[in-house]
């Protein structure tokens, strides 16, 4: 499952010269190269920035752009022993420009996209995968329903495409699964004063990484900590404090680069650089952007065709049975209030946002942290359903499977190239007449970018298509014996 999830992220890539991925590595390229904090040398390739004290700065919270600090300084040093004069901006006419794949893009900022991208998003995405299967397994769903609930997460909803882009939505939904699932092995596991304390740190570490790369999950960490604490509620109180002091060093330690951050730039901890946002005065609007509530918004995330969540992965209309299973069980209730109210958070927090839309993203982008919150109790609801339902759940598992990869492959953001029903309008037509700009560049070199070449960009797809069969085929294979064994 590990290679399957790894090839799937590697495969492709999202356009590097898009507003939200550039003064993420613009961040990290100036404090390799000029060890500083501002991106004005690239300030002119981006409209996502901030401006501030007389200098541009990227807007976006900093943990995207800190993680991927080691992964791109032994890209550069790789680049820079084999050709010390790169540049990843190239003024023409007077203006700075980035390269992009239509001749705007050059293969070394290319290539440091690509490796930080795979290294974080994809990475996270990966490894959050395989904590639905293993949490899965500790609730009780069965080998069957574990791989049922982590392929819904990998493959299967539009984590797939924003693991492939340089975006903190997938990274920062990660952390936060990833601080759950230790929370929850924490809860089950018999006292052990070492272990407790590391988990107990790695629990609060990952969430508040998950708030230094996004500074929206905050509230969904208190929530998964408040989680923990009500289950912990009948421990000794020695453990119980063990546990808390663990988690709170972790989580200071871990959201310390954030406060240290601001208070650079801002001169205060406490604060951030999205109300100086050069081009959306609405940032600075409200608290940071948001307003209240939106109804009519809400509905268009779960429901439209333009950016309706259910249109991009039809296998979460499954998901109140899933929690309706899951209710069933009485020692996990408070697990299923747990996931059902970060969902409900990031709901109400998009539809009060003034940008709720994401920039024109192919899917709700916004919402991507809670898709594993999301897949999870699907993994009981395979292990519970019998003949009739085990079909419907397989269906609506390929389509989305099959929406998801389109979302990859053609582009997460669709920009003004499409109308309408995006899943109908854009992604089908554009994916079966082989209209496939996003490759990785292995796959680019290897194939000469398709598009280019003058075939249709499905041949390119031809070694996914066989790793996906070949890891497939022995999941199954794996299935099967274990169901004659038991």
């Amino acid at each position: 499952m590990f290679i399957l999830f790894f090839a799937c992220y590697a495969y492709f890539a999202q356009s590097p010269g898009s507003w939200n991925a550039v003064p993420r590595l613009a961040l990290t390229l100036s404090m390799i190269e000029e060890q500083s904090l501002s991106i004005d040398r690239f300030h002119r390739a981006t409209g996502d920035k901030a401006y501030y004290d007389g200098k541009y700065y990227s807007e976006k919270a900093p943990g995207m752009s800190f993680m991927a600090y080691p992964f791109a300084v032994g890209a550069v040093f790789a680049l820079k022993s084999h050709s010390p004069h790169i540049g990843w901006v190239q003024q023409q006419g007077g203006k700075i420009v980035w390269i992009d794949s239509n001749d705007k893009i050059t293969e070394p900022y290319m290539f440091v996209n690509q490796i930080v991208t795979l290294a974080t998003s994809g990475l996270i995405t990966v490894l959050a995968a395989l904590a639905v299967y293993f949490v899965a397994i500790r609730l009780g769903a069965g080998l069957g329903g574990a791989v049922f609930g982590s392929l819904a997460y990998g493959m299967a909803t539009p984590a797939w495409g924003w693991a492939t882009a340089f975006f903190g939505h997938a990274s920062a939904g990660g952390c936060l699964f990833l601080g759950f699932a230790v929370v929850f092995f924490l809860l089950s596991y018999q006292p052990d004063v070492r272990r407790d304390i590391w988990l107990s740190f790695a629990a609060g570490a990952l969430l508040a990484w998950a708030v230094v790369i996004e500074l929206t999950t905050a509230p969904a960490a208190f929530f998964i900590a408040l989680y923990g604490l009500y289950n912990a509620r009948a421990w000794q109180r020695k453990r119980l404090l063990t546990v808390c002091l663990g988690a709170l060093a972790g989580g200071l330690l871990f959201i310390s680069p954030l406060l240290i951050y601001n208070y650079e730039i801002l001169g205060m901890p406490f604060g951030s650089l999205y109300k100086y946002h050069v081009l959306f005065p609405n940032m600075s609007k409200g608290f940071y952007g948001l307003a209240y509530p939106n109804f009519d918004v809400i509905i268009k995330l779960l429901f439209s065709g333009r950016h309706g969540i259910l249109w991009f992965s039809p296998l979460l209309i499954a998901l109140p049975m899933a929690l309706i299973t899951l209710w069933r069980r009485p020692e996990h209730r408070s697990l299923v209030v747990m996931l059902t109210v970060i969902p409900l958070y990031y709901l109400l927090w998009n539809s009060s946002f003034f940008y709720w839309t994401g920039g024109e993203s192919t899917t709700p982008r916004y919402l991507t942290p809670m898709l594993p919150f999301l897949c999870l109790p699907l993994s009981l609801l395979w292990a519970s359903s019998g003949k009739i339902l085990r079909p419907v759940l397989l269906a609506l598992l390929a389509v989305s499977i099959l929406i998801s990869l389109m979302s990859a492959s053609v582009s997460m953001l669709h920009g003004q190239y499409a109308s309408g029903n995006i899943v109908t309008t854009y992604l089908i037509p554009e994916f079966f007449h082989g209209r496939i700009p996003w490759l990785s560049l292995p796959v680019i070199l290897i194939f000469s970018n398709p598009t280019v070449a003058g075939y249709n960009g499905q041949v390119a797809l031809i070694p996914l298509y066989l790793i996906i069969t070949a890891c497939l085929f022995y999941i199954l294979r794996e299935l099967r014996k274990d169901d004659r064994t038991s």
